[in-house]
């Protein structure tokens, strides 16, 4: 824990606008909510649109479906854990 201490107060003397980001948490969250509604309703409307007649493409249109639904889940997941270590943890704790 020394050693990460001195990493945090290295990288908070380096970067001091973190010390704003952590005082703004509910609006950095609150900015961070509002990208990934829209980034999901951009998929759900997305889904059932046509790939290229080429197969191809339609393999390459597929393949990047499928990424991207993969990466909106390992967003949501990271976001989750954010929230939980950002607001429910320090509740609980003190």
């Amino acid at each position: 824990s020394v050693g990460a201490g001195a990493a945090l107060i290295g990288l908070v003397s380096a970067v001091p606008q973190l010390i704003w980001l952590s005082e703004r948490k509910s609006l950095v969250f609150g900015i961070a909510t509002a990208a990934l509604l829209v980034s999901g309703a951009v998929l759900w409307r997305a889904r059932r649109l046509p790939c290229p007649v080429d197969p191809v493409a339609a393999r390459a249109c597929m393949r990047l479906r499928a990424i991207s639904h993969t990466l909106y889940g390992v967003a949501l997941s990271a976001f989750s854990l954010a929230i939980v270590f950002a607001f429910l943890l320090p509740r609980w704790m003190g």
